[in-house]
């Protein structure tokens, strides 16, 4: 197939995203119409394209997920859905119209940017007990007040539509 995006270099085919749709839809019950699987396909696109820029910002940095970690994350996977056994993991993803490499494919995503984000973010973070607190407190004494959701509608009018909108 043709390459559906290409992102610094790495290519990204129609086949990589309707593996990653056939994920998706297979969670669902119901039957899916073509207008939700169009929108669901752009969808998984931009998910694909994040995917391999976060992938690819870990190997800029030198954190290289390993094979051994995805393989491990997929075992884990397998044994809570398939009782310990990747094969037949294998067999229902090639059933649902995927594949074992889409769902590890997104594994190494998930686990790049959870390396970058534990060296690059969460050193800077801190939270001290007083914050908490304090905000415990303050929806402690929040409590039994009346809340209001408000919501604004924006219509915007020509010469020409100002009746209509009106």
């Amino acid at each position: 197939r043709t390459a559906t995006a290409v992102v610094n270099g790495y290519v990204i085919t129609g086949t990589d995203v309707d593996q990653r749709v056939a994920l998706v839809t297979s969670a669902s019950d119901g039957e899916i119409g073509e207008a939700e699987i169009k929108r669901l396909q752009v969808q998984v696109l931009r998910n694909l394209i994040d995917e391999t820029l976060k992938i690819q910002a870990a190997e800029a940095l030198e954190m290289r997920v390993e094979r051994s970690q995805i393989n491990q994350t997929y075992d884990q996977l397998a044994a809570q859905n398939f009782g310990q056994n990747p094969e037949k993991m294998n067999e229902y993803l090639i059933s649902i119209g995927s594949s074992a490499g889409a769902l590890k494919r997104q594994i190494e995503g998930e686990l790049a940017w959870d390396n970058l984000l534990r060296r690059n973010v969460n050193p800077f973070i801190n939270v001290a007990a007083e914050e908490v607190n304090e905000v415990l407190k303050r929806l402690e004494e929040s409590r039994g007040t009346e809340e209001y959701r408000l919501g604004e509608i924006y219509l915007s009018a020509t010469l020409e539509n100002r009746a209509a909108v009106l």
